[in-house]
């Protein structure tokens, strides 16, 4: 069975035999044909741009202000006057649950940002320089690979402290040590390779070919890769929330708002179903994109 979150190292692309610009056109056509074949990845690239617009843009979408309390409207189903209802204190859940999306996926391009910056460094050097380096690197992502992400962030969190740059650190220290070893095991395919070693020839230093050559040639797979994690980053975030240690409120997230409406589920279940509904849903968009995205960058991945 496939595994859909290897990296896989692309055709190389040689300083001697550069593409042609209507090439590049032509495989980046191809590359857009192949995707929007796809309609799952299609639908869940267009529910992500609208959740992305909707938090950006949600304090002109709803009249109501997320921590305005009005406890003379407390659970109040939904209605064209509230879209998904109210809480247990009369905030309106569809503002909240908005505003809840710009929190989760802020705190998640951080996060994916963060541990994608390090691994790329890290996994570069490692693979690259190999040697004593190498061993030191690796063995330090051993021990960060034998913990459990999840209680990793837990744990950092504990000791950082809750908030939402603190979320975003300790959910970027537990992703780094796996995308570090994957970059880690293409690069050491890639550099004993002929344009390599070419370009090494022409003079070229090793910073200089592992940025214009080897980087080049494992970003596409790359960018399947932090696809893939920024849906893994907004459930956890959601956890970490939901455990009280991520988001606090007031501040609205996801997670934190089925950790305030938990007590309510059986009485008045739109509290918890709205954002309980938006973590999975987002969650599975930034999956069939992923999907989407690596079955038109590399068909032979395509299961």
């Amino acid at each position: 069975m496939i595994n859909r979150r290897a990296i896989i190292v692309e055709t190389p692309r040689t300083p001697l035999s550069g593409m042609e610009d209507g090439q590049r056109h032509g495989q980046f056509y191809l590359m857009t044909r192949r995707f929007t074949r796809n309609k799952m990845a299609v639908v869940a690239l267009v529910f992500l741009v609208a959740l992305i617009l909707s938090a950006i843009f949600s304090d002109y979408l709803t009249p109501y202000d997320s921590s305005k309390q009005d406890l003379s409207a407390r659970f109040l189903y939904p209605s064209l006057a509230h879209l998904m209802g109210t809480d247990d204190f009369g905030r309106d859940i569809f503002t909240r649950v908005l505003e809840g999306g710009r929190i989760s996926l802020l705190v998640s391009v951080i996060s994916v940002g963060i541990s994608t910056v390090l691994a790329v460094v890290l996994g570069s050097i490692a693979g690259y320089f190999g040697g004593t380096v190498d061993n030191v690197i690796m063995r330090v992502m051993d021990i960060f690979i034998a913990i459990p992400g999840l209680l990793m962030a837990m744990a950092i969190s504990a000791a950082l402290g809750t908030g939402l740059v603190n979320t975003a650190i300790a959910l970027a220290v537990s992703a780094v040590a796996p995308l570090v070893r994957q970059i880690r095991s293409s690069i050491l395919l890639l550099k004993n390779q002929e344009f390599i070693e070419a370009s090494k020839a022409f003079g070229a230093g090793d910073a200089r070919i592992i940025i214009t050559h080897v980087l080049h040639n494992i970003m596409a797979p790359l960018i399947v890769q932090i696809s893939l994690r920024l849906g893994d980053t907004i459930m956890a975030i959601a956890g970490l929330s939901f455990l009280g240690l991520g988001v606090q409120p007031p501040t609205p997230e996801w997670g934190n708002m089925v950790a305030a409406g938990r007590d309510y589920i059986r009485q008045f279940w739109p509290i918890v179903t709205f954002p309980g509904v938006a973590v999975a849903v987002t969650m599975l968009a930034f999956n069939l994109l992923g999907d989407g995205l690596r079955d038109a960058m590399d068909p032979r991945m395509k299961r």
